[in-house]
Parts: C-alpha cells; sequence; structure tokens
C-alpha cells in the first residue's frame, strides 16, 4: 500500500445523482429505522453512480491503474470499493453481517477506491474492524469521526507507518495498532500476490546489479548506456506510479539483501 492522493474535488457524478441517492437513502431510512435495523428492509445502491465512468476514471488516475490495497495493476478491471462497507458490516473474519452499512457514504468520493476483486470481493468484502467497537457509526446522525478504524486508510494517512516488507512479504511496523489488522484481514501475503512481487524484486534487483558493475567498468560504452536505462526503470518502479512501489521501496533502501537469489 502506499499513500493515495485523490483530488479534493469529486467527480460531478457524486455530486449531483451522488447526493441525490444519498438523500434517499438517508429520508428512507428516516421514515423505517426499525425496519432497516431488524433486516426486513435494505436499500438499493446504484452502481452506475458510484461506479460511473467517470467516477472510475478519477480512481484509475489518481491510484495510477493500482488496486489501492495490494498495489497490482488493474485499470479499468478494477473494481470501485467502499472503504466503510455500504450494504453491511463485520468486525471480524467469520462473524454474522450487521446491518445497515454505511449506507450514507455510498456515493461519498471519500470512501470511495479502486481495488481488485481478490482484495475487494474475497478478502475485505464487508469487514470494517474498529478498535473500540462501541464507537461505531450504526446510521447517518452518528459521528464518524470517533471511529478508529483498524484498515489503513491510504488516502487519508502513509500506510508506510504502518506496513513495512522484507523482500516479498509485507509485515507490520512494530507499534502499529493498524498494520496487523490490515495485513491480515486483506491477505496481503497470499500466496500469488507474494509471488508476483517476488518476481517482480527479482527483475529490478538484475537491473541493480547491472548498474553496480557498470561503476566499475566506466569505460565500456554500452554498458553505460543500459545502466542509464536501468537507472530509469528503477526510478520508475519506486514511484508512485510503479506497481508494487512499497516493496520496492523497501527493496532498494536495503539493496535487495531480502529478495531470493
Amino acid at each position: 500500500m502506499i499513500r493515495i492522493d485523490k483530488p479534493k474535488i469529486a467527480p460531478a457524478k457524486l455530486t449531483t445523482d451522488g447526493k441525490t441517492k444519498a438523500d434517499s437513502h438517508i429520508d428512507d431510512y428516516n421514515q423505517t429505522p426499525l425496519e432497516y435495523q431488524q433486516n426486513k428492509k435494505s436499500f438499493s445502491f446504484s452502481s452506475d453512480i458510484y461506479g460511473h465512468p467517470s467516477v472510475k476514471a478519477a480512481l484509475v488516475l489518481a491510484q495510477h491503474k493500482k488496486c489501492c490495497f495490494c498495489e497490482r495493476l488493474v485499470g479499468d478491471d478494477g473494481d470501485v470499493e467502499h472503504f466503510r462497507p455500504k450494504s453491511a458490516y463485520t468486525q471480524k473474519k467469520g462473524s454474522k453481517l450487521n446491518r445497515p452499512g454505511y449506507y450514507w457514504l455510498a456515493y461519498a468520493w471519500d470512501n470511495l477506491y479502486l481495488s481488485c476483486s481478490a482484495c475487494n470481493q474475497r478478502q475485505k468484502r464487508n469487514l470494517f474492524p474498529l478498535a473500540e467497537p462501541t464507537t461505531r457509526a450504526h446510521f447517518h446522525s452518528h459521528n464518524i469521526s470517533l471511529e478508529e478504524p483498524l484498515f489503513v486508510n491510504p488516502g487519508v494517512e502513509d500506510p508506510s507507518e504502518h506496513i513495512a516488507f522484507r523482500g516479498e512479504v509485507s509485515h507490520p511496523v512494530p507499534g502499529s495498532m493498524k498494520g496487523k489488522p490490515t495485513i491480515e484481514s486483506l491477505n496481503l501475503n497470499r500466496n500469488i500476490l507474494n509471488e508476483s512481487r517476488l518476481k517482480h524484486l527479482q527483475k529490478l534487483k538484475m537491473l541493480f546489479q547491472l548498474i553496480e558493475v557498470a561503476s566499475t567498468r566506466t569505460q565500456d560504452t554500452e554498458l553505460q548506456d543500459l545502466a542509464i536505462k536501468a537507472k530509469q526503470t528503477l526510478h520508475n518502479a519506486v514511484s508512485s506510479k510503479g506497481e508494487f512501489s512499497a516493496a520496492t521501496r523497501a527493496a532498494l533502501d536495503n539493496h535487495f539483501k531480502f529478495v531470493m537469489d
């Protein structure tokens, strides 16, 4: 995960149709709150609004085509993910669904991210743990600022303060309350993900080694040209646009010593 800087101004679809739809959810809840609390009624959310092409395009651009959680490149194939679940929530994996969810935030720009389907549909789903569950905002009149989510919110905080890397494997930063829950709940060390990160880092390690060799053979112009290209590739890899850039930055800081040969 890396810090995501979304535009402060939300896409027009959210501020117009999204606001109208959110207001209608609030009105519906106010009329029959017990029916929603007892799961006798449910909200009909419009993916045509929160998943509108203009919204997704803005997220793709802000997140450099990457999943907000695992940093895999997904582009237009990604899901529009609700950080605070819109329909229902669970405090921990395996526990029952609680309704309603954060229905009033279904079209809120600050609550939307681009995610790969694996992170969104198979890992996070309705999970949204809090450090203190009694502070949870159950209805639109409650104050969400009292909540302390155990998930790192990449649009609000710097994930590097909570999640670090040794090679391809992520681990919580000592003292972080959010690192371990985020890694474990989202399964950020699942095999297929670690394998992809390892292959990525191994390729970059070879470029780093090429640069080191080039520094001792300054008269080899062909090698120097290759080293220049390798440096540019590494520069791009650690930029926000690079896939798995958090793991790449850590590997480069450690001169790839945790990357397997």
